[in-house]
C-alpha cells in the first residue's frame, strides 16, 4: 500500500488537500505542501500545485 494513503495527516493538512482538489486553495502553508510533497498526494506543475491520484484517493479513503 502506497505510503501516502496510510501516513498520518494533520486535519489542516487534509482540509489544504481537499481546499486544491475543490479548487478552492488560493494558497496553501508551507509545511503542509511539504508533506503533501513528499507523501505524492500533491505535485508541483508550471501553473501550481496539483492533486494527483494518490491524493484523490486517499481523501476518499478519508471521509
Amino acid at each position: 500500500m502506497p505510503k501516502g494513503l496510510i501516513a498520518p495527516l494533520t486535519q489542516a493538512a487534509l482540509t489544504s488537500l481537499r481546499a486544491l482538489a475543490e479548487g478552492t486553495a488560493p494558497s496553501m502553508p508551507d509545511e503542509h505542501r511539504t508533506r503533501l510533497l513528499h507523501l505524492a498526494l500533491i505535485e508541483m506543475s508550471p501553473e501550481g500545485d496539483a492533486i494527483t491520484a494518490l491524493g484523490r484517493e486517499r481523501l476518499i479513503s478519508d471521509r
